[in-house]
């Protein structure tokens, strides 16, 4: 038995037909559940099965709830690239009454999460159309493609509302050319994937908070294993 499937299948990559898992869970509260304990429920990477991500996100809320009851503080968090929606119904139950945003470009992930109010999934390409929608914390586990993380902060950051959080996920990707010919083989057989376009993003943010004008009011940069977190300003 794989450790890292739920239902058969690794649910965290988009590599699989985009089919939702709803586990018999009996009266467990999902509400009451760690944000750890519902991305492993559901097989999303960003627990214990794979990245711990959920270490962070569970700071980042902290700091975005202020000391208010997650259960019913009214947040919005966009994620981009949905896979299976894993992490999806990971934030509408940690995040019960908050607004959870979906994207990504299959259509078939469109028919996921029906089943909760407070998920909302669009099938749109945020690296080539801005969003505009505020935010309190935008997500890009999208492609993992180099030019793609530069195109879609371009794309989004602005959305980001003061005291909000930016984050970007998988950066390993960028250097490792087996992921890059596994998306050239089911996605895309043109990308470049060139590690130089995430890096010049980043030196020029770098440059920018240290700017006195810094006009895009980047106010902290955090990098942790595969995971870059940016903060606005308040």
């Amino acid at each position: 038995m794989d450790p890292l499937a739920r239902g058969g299948v690794r649910r965290y990559l988009d590599t699989v037909k985009p089919e939702e898992y709803v586990p018999n869970v009996g009266e467990v509260n999902l509400q009451e559940m760690t944000l750890t304990g519902l991305a492993d429920l559901y097989g999303s990477d960003k627990g214990t099965l794979k990245h711990n991500y959920t270490v962070q996100y569970e700071k980042i809320i902290n700091e975005l709830l202020a000391g208010r009851s997650r259960k019913s503080t009214n947040l919005t968090v966009c994620e981009a690239g949905v896979a299976c929606g894993a992490s999806l119904r990971m934030w509408g139950n940690y995040l019960p009454a908050s607004k959870i945003i979906g994207y990504d470009i299959r259509e078939e992930c469109a028919e996921l999460c029906k089943d909760m109010t407070n998920v909302h999934i669009r099938i749109e390409d945020l690296c080539k159309n801005t969003f505009t929608e505020p935010v309190d914390l935008f997500i890009d586990d999208a492609s993992h493609i180099s030019e793609h993380m530069a195109a879609m902060f371009n794309n989004a950051w602005d959305a980001v509302r003061s005291g909000g959080y930016y984050v970007i996920e998988d950066l390993a990707c960028t250097y490792n050319p087996a992921y890059t010919e596994q998306f050239r083989k089911h996605f895309d057989p043109e990308v470049k994937n060139n590690r130089l376009a995430i890096a010049a993003l980043l030196d020029g943010l770098m440059r920018m908070v240290d700017s006195r004008e810094n006009v895009i009011r980047i106010a902290e940069i955090q990098y942790h294993p595969q995971m870059l977190i940016l903060r606005k300003f308040l």
